[in-house]
């Protein structure tokens, strides 16, 4: 029986949300194959170690050492826990984890750069501009109204804000700025809402999960939406055409490749109604809660939770290369 830490948690603005994920992965885990020990890193940084407030990352890891632990599931989500900080210090410490390497974590959660490098192979993506060096009045100038102002490295919808004119486009930009250095605008793209998720097969090969139309109750796929049940419908497989599921599917493909992702993802687009799609982001530690997206998708395709859970264990422990 294999040792393994489910680390959950953390100092990001998703910490509920980790929580929420470690104990989805805890409820699930295959306790015949793998023997879990809890890691609930505490908003302050404190690691506690099934039930045991340990101190801070390296206290922690010590404690893991301790109790003979060979791989860290990783259920987090945000900064410090899915943009290749945490990565490093696992692979500077030569603990496998799964998910993906510090370079693919870090792009993937860099919402700027991966539209760059997504654009730059021939993923469509929504016309967009950066505050700064932009002005909410090159913003109106260059893109029109409605936009979406984004934090470029939060996820969950937290940092995520429309704007219908330019008095609203000052209000997000007054309420986010602050906490960012870059802000990105986006032109927003009508359309139906699109998520791919992305797993490696037994063998390592990054397999398309199917599509999920995602239709907001509410009318905008906000935090409430996303975590509350029945909040959403989510129809899986999504009913559109099947020339752009294909290409949808590529893209999600492409870009997993692109970034140098591995173990899963799950990329978000919008599809408009002439059959078109523009890419939004990449999520390298999809949310593995009771109502998340990637977990559906597996379902769908005949993978239930406690599969999910074993079959990215089983890619943490097998030899790779890092990175």
């Amino acid at each position: 029986m294999r040792v393994v830490a489910v680390l959950y948690g953390g100092t990001s603005k998703e910490h509920e949300v980790s929580v929420w994920s470690g104990r989805q992965v805890l409820l699930h885990l295959d306790r015949s194959l793998f023997r879990p020990v809890p890691v609930h890193v505490a908003r302050d940084g404190a690691w506690e170690v099934s039930g045991e407030r340990v101190g801070g990352a390296i206290e922690g890891l010590v404690a893991l050492r301790r109790a003979g632990v060979e791989a860290v599931f990783l259920a987090t989500h945000g900064p410090f826990g899915e943009d290749g900080t945490l990565q490093g210090f696992l692979e500077t410490a030569g603990m496998p984890y799964t998910g993906s390497g510090v370079a693919g974590s870090a792009l993937a959660r860099d919402k700027i750069r991966a539209k760059r490098l997504a654009a730059a192979v021939g993923v469509p993506v929504a016309d967009d501009v950066t505050i700064p060096p932009a002005t909410a009045r090159d913003v109106a100038a260059r893109l029109g109204f409605p936009v979406v102002v984004k934090d470029p490295h939060e996820g969950s919808t937290l940092g995520l804000r429309f704007a219908a004119d330019e008095s609203e486009l000052l209000r997000a930009i007054e309420e986010l700025h602050p906490g960012c250095e870059t802000l990105l605008v986006e032109r927003r793209v009508l359309g139906r809402e699109i998520t791919a998720g992305v797993l490696e097969g037994p063998t390592g090969v990054p397999e398309a999960l199917p599509l999920i139309e995602i239709r907001p109750k509410s009318g905008t796929f906000d935090f409430a939406s996303k975590y509350t049940p029945g909040a959403s419908e989510e129809i899986c497989p999504a009913p559109i055409p099947e020339t752009a599921g294909e290409r949808i599917r590529a893209a999600a493909l492409a870009v997993h490749r692109l970034f140098g992702l591995r173990s899963m993802s799950r990329s978000d687009f919008i599809l408009r109604d002439d059959g078109s799609f523009a890419f939004l982001e990449t999520n390298s530690i999809p949310g593995l809660t009771e109502t998340s997206l990637l977990p559906a998708a597996a379902a769908a395709a005949g993978i239930g939770f406690p599969e999910l859970v074993t079959r990215l264990l089983e890619g943490a422990l097998r030899p790779r290369r890092r990175g």
